[in-house]
């Protein structure tokens, strides 16, 4: 079998000039990990085109011709086609965008096999519209719960989760007694208020985080107020990392109806924050949405009814109060990671899917 040359197509990428979010994240982790083993591109769209070297691996930014309907998920753009026939396989990151349908729509009559991994971006499903599921070769489902949402995606569905730095994310050397942790978007279906709520007397809150909605950033900002919470907006890598490594826990309090009273149907596929807090050797408490209950540990984690701020402040507790059993918890959420999820054997899951 010839080499295969595998191309990465998001409508957005991890940077400040786009979205940094778990979406933007995967494809170039993905990309970092399957680098070592194939040839492999990954290409997306937003801000001025050009190469943008993040992680030490060259993101394609290409010109972006327009947004339908004026989505960032749905950007396209002509560059993409040379690089579509550059590729034998061609993976595309977001199943409701329009990028991944044209992907479908030109790359299949040319003999390229086409896959898809959903992060729950919100374009028009034109996959569904244009009823082309089925000229995609494999849906790579993040979880269960994602596969489910995407029935008519793909010839096949499989499941191969997400994974994590296990030696950029890694264990500190203390903990911090009482401090919580969150990572992630300021968005309204995260449901931080929850974890404001519901944090247990003397801990303190640590929000890491850039803020997508004004409105939804006031409302945490007075929902934190008198409260031992602290904001950190635009925080670098290496600072959320070492946030990660000395709290006693970690918390991800998505909900399916947000602050305004608006359904969230994807609230979280995945989410790669709690296999990171994991990986640092730290527990995790995350609600019972989505994707999530699947990657969390029965040592070493706990799950909680969304929107439930009593049942997360008993969940959170006994790791706040005792940083014997955080470190211990946070051991084995450790060990779960590192047996299960790491971005080598994601590639490699992924590599055996595109020749199955």
């Amino acid at each position: 079998m010839s080499e295969l040359r595998v191309l990465h197509l998001s409508p957005t990428w991890f940077g400040d000039e786009s979205v940094r979010g778990g979406g933007e994240r995967y494809p170039l982790e993905l990309a970092i990990a399957m680098r070592k083993q194939t040839p492999t591109r990954l290409v997306a769209f937003g801000g001025s085109p050009g190469t943008r070297h993040v992680s030490g691996f060259d993101i394609e930014v290409q010109r972006t011709w327009r947004q339908l309907r004026g989505r960032a998920y749905d950007a396209i753009g002509p560059g993409f086609l040379r690089a579509l026939g550059w590729a034998s396989i061609v993976h595309c990151h977001q199943a409701r965008s329009g990028l991944t349908a044209l992907a479908a729509l030109i790359g299949r009559p040319l003999g390229k096999r086409i896959f898809v991994t959903d992060h729950g971006g919100g374009g028009v499903n034109w996959v569904r519209r244009l009823r082309i599921g089925r000229w995609i070769s494999g849906q790579l489902a993040q979880s269960e719960f994602a596969a489910a949402t995407l029935p008519y995606v793909g010839r096949r569905t499989e499941v191969i989760y997400a994974g994590v730095d296990t030696v950029k994310y890694s264990p500190g050397t203390q903990k911090t007694l009482g401090q919580v942790v969150y990572v992630g978007r300021l968005l309204p279906h995260k449901g931080i208020e929850t974890a404001i709520r519901g944090l247990p007397a003397g801990a303190s809150l640590d929000i890491y985080g850039r803020p997508y909605d004004a409105d939804y950033l006031e409302f945490v900002r007075s929902e934190a107020s008198s409260r031992q919470v602290r904001l950190h907006i635009g925080a670098s890598d290496a600072e959320v990392v070492a946030a990660l490594q000395s709290a006693c826990a970690f918390v991800m309090p998505s909900v399916y109806e947000d602050y305004r009273g608006r359904r969230q149907a994807l609230p979280e596929l995945v989410g790669l924050a709690p296999l990171e807090a994991m990986a640092c050797g730290t527990a995790v408490v995350v609600s019972d949405v989505a994707g999530m209950p699947e990657i969390v540990p029965s040592v070493g984690g706990a799950t909680v009814p969304p929107g439930d701020p009593d049942a997360l402040r008993r969940a959170l507790t006994p790791l706040t109060t005792s940083l014997n059993n955080a470190r211990l918890q946070g051991m084995s959420a450790r060990e779960h990671v590192v047996s299960r999820f790491t971005w080598s054997a994601v590639a490699e899951r992924c590599l055996a899917a595109y020749t199955a």
